[in-house]
């Protein structure tokens, strides 16, 4: 028997990864921090060199057809999805410890000439991309006694869309009709005029984000993405 054997037998008697069911890592902790830095700079890259050539959508999901949805590119919805660091959460990081050809579904920057092309996307509701003119208006429902300061920079809306100018301010009152009998009502003012309303009566809120919050999503893209480009849509 030669030096060897022994060292076969044990091999041989030692059961495999397979035969007991028990994946080992096949990278170190250190490895994976270094992968994911270097996947998540290859993601940034990516989504830089689209928006410098003019993206202004984006499309996230694009793996699912049931989930595929579309988004302004300044839409709080999609934050997260750029924040790539964010999204490699110590859960994926494990996964990529098990196998290194794990990756994340990326955001795909369009521009709007692409994102009119696409078909099988359902449009985000909350920013209301609307890049074919038709989309429904993302309309919200609600008594006026409802009306909050959170509200104020929201547009004010009839029931089909057309709008009654941006809320400045609103104030619950209560005083009595015309019969001497206590109502509430409610006074919003708007951009554009001043309107009552009683406290039951709905009315309907264009609920997209105010202007300060586009501006401030606006920056931090910018910011993100490091590019000096900024797309036709924003300048309107």
């Amino acid at each position: 028997m030669t030096r060897t054997e022994p060292a076969r037998a044990d091999e041989a008697s030692a059961p495999s990864h397979s035969q007991t069911g028990i994946l080992q890592p096949v990278l170190h902790p250190g490895e994976v921090d270094g992968l994911v830095d270097r996947i998540i700079a290859d993601e940034l890259a990516a989504m830089r060199t689209a928006f410098g050539e003019g993206a202004e959508y984006a499309v996230t999901h694009m793996e699912s057809p049931r989930e595929r949805t579309l988004h302004r590119l300044e839409c709080p919805a999609l934050e997260p999805f750029l924040d790539r660091h964010s999204q490699w959460t110590e859960h994926h990081r494990r996964r990529l410890t098990m196998n290194p050809g794990h990756r994340l579904s990326v955001p795909a920057l369009v521009t709007r000439q692409s994102a009119r092309g696409l078909s099988g996307v359902r449009s985000c509701k909350v920013c209301w991309p609307n890049v074919h003119g038709s989309d429904p208006r993302p309309l919200r429902r609600l008594k006026a006694r409802g009306l909050r300061a959170h509200h104020v920079g929201h547009m004010l809306a009839t029931e089909d869309g057309g709008s009654l100018g941006t809320i400045v301010r609103s104030a619950l009152q209560t005083g009595a009709d015309l019969f001497g009998v206590k109502q509430d009502s409610v006074e919003v003012v708007t951009s554009a005029r001043t309107l009552w309303y009683s406290a039951s009566e709905h009315v309907f809120i264009w609920d997209l984000p105010t202007d300060e919050e586009t501006i401030r999503r606006k920056t931090e893209l910018l910011h993100r993405l490091g590019s000096n480009v900024t797309p036709a849509a924003w300048i309107h």
